[in-house]
């Protein structure tokens, strides 16, 4: 990252729109955290724009772990960094943003179920063991596993913190990078 940083202005696409994970996990973050300049390449998702990535069109591209892991196994690409935590189990040795000295370039891709408002206390308990059950089933832990998608089942009080700071996290970035409603 560091050494691309010195390289100048590169192309760099974003597979989608402008939307939380696009903020959080790509150029308009690298902008804003670290003094990144990058020309964005918008492309409606990442089927059109990961072959221009390959072919050497485009410098490099925000997207889901999943969409690189066996083009990083296979030594076409170089995955430079990873957003979580901590290192990718699929990509051991892959260095997080922390590692590399960006301390707050944090972004988890997530998936949640939501229920309506007001819904009762032991339906979402019901609602929270069937997911836990239907996690925990090898079928389901075989499909996600090509998407270097992690299964992990939280409780309502675990998921509220994490929207909470995701949340947070974008509305800060939003905000310093003078986005509107209309942008």
């Amino acid at each position: 990252m560091r050494g691309a940083k010195r390289r100048g202005n590169p192309r760099w696409c974003r597979a989608g729109t402008r939307r939380a994970q696009g903020l959080g996990g790509g150029p308009d973050l690298w902008r804003h955290e670290c003094g990144f300049q990058i020309t964005n390449v918008p492309f409606a998702g990442s089927g059109p724009a990961i072959p221009q990535v390959l072919g050497g069109q485009l410098a490099g591209m925000s997207s889901p772990l999943g969409d690189w892991v066996q083009h990083h196994k296979g030594g076409k690409i170089r995955i430079l960094v990873t957003s979580g935590p901590d290192r990718a189990v699929f990509t051991p040795d892959v260095p997080t943003y922390r590692e590399q000295g960006f301390g707050e370039l944090l972004v988890r891709e997530w998936f949640g179920f939501f229920a309506p408002a007001g819904v009762s206390e032991a339906v979402k308990q019901n609602l929270n063991a069937a997911l836990r059950q239907a996690m925990s089933q090898q079928d389901v832990r075989d499909f996600v596993t090509p998407l270097a998608a992690n299964l992990e089942a939280s409780i309502t009080a675990e998921h509220t913190r994490r929207l909470a700071e995701d949340s947070e996290m974008a509305r800060r970035l939003v905000s310093a990078l003078g986005f509107k409603a209309d942008s």
